[in-house]
């Protein structure tokens, strides 16, 4: 979150772009366990969700950025 200034700003385009850069230093530090992602695409096809192990894991990455965000803004501002 460091440098990203972007991601907290009120403007949507603008914070699209901070996530984008959230992406692409989050590769290098959060990989969804693949096990999960497995179990998760079960527990969605019980639910009658057809989700594959591509969509699961961007929905992790995407979770878990928004709950850093979240928590940033929360704490240390």
């Amino acid at each position: 979150m460091k440098g990203n200034k972007q991601i907290f700003s009120k403007h949507k385009e603008d914070r699209i772009k901070g996530y984008k850069k959230l992406f692409k230093t989050q590769e290098k530090e959060y990989d969804p366990p693949k096990d999960v992602v497995k179990d998760i695409v079960e527990a969605m096809l019980a639910q009658g969700y057809k989700v594959d192990a591509k969509q699961t894991t961007a929905y992790m990455k995407a979770s878990y950025a928004v709950f850093d965000r979240k928590y940033y803004m929360e704490t240390r501002r």
